[in-house]
């Protein structure tokens, strides 16, 4: 699982058109009008992006996604959304955001 910042959608895309899982972070999903509650709560989100439409299911089950849903299913785009703390979650367990954090931490402490 690779994390994505909010204008890397197409570089998120190609990840997972390659076989792997993207997170793909944005800020202001409570924005759109018909977003659910629980997004609405949150500052950020995620589209957690998979071809695979079972693992792209059992990632969100693992990570804690309550009510799932998969939006433009057979699309390059499809995805489950996330936010609060399965969205933490899926950070936690990006190889990217735990190498950079790694390196951070290695030249914080010295």
């Amino acid at each position: 699982m690779r994390y994505f910042k909010m204008r890397e959608i197409h570089e998120a895309y190609s990840h997972a058109a390659a076989g792997g899982q993207a997170v793909h972070v944005f800020t202001g999903a409570g924005a759109f009008p018909d977003a659910p509650k629980v997004f609405k709560r949150h500052r950020e989100a995620a589209h957690l992006f998979d071809q695979d439409v079972e693992r792209l299911k059992k990632t969100a089950r693992r990570l804690g996604v309550n009510k799932i849903v998969v939006s433009r299913l057979g699309e390059k785009g499809q995805h489950i959304d996330l936010c609060g703390k399965p969205l933490e979650t899926a950070k936690a367990l990006c190889e990217n955001l735990r190498a950079d954090w790694s390196l951070t931490t290695k030249r914080r402490l010295g």
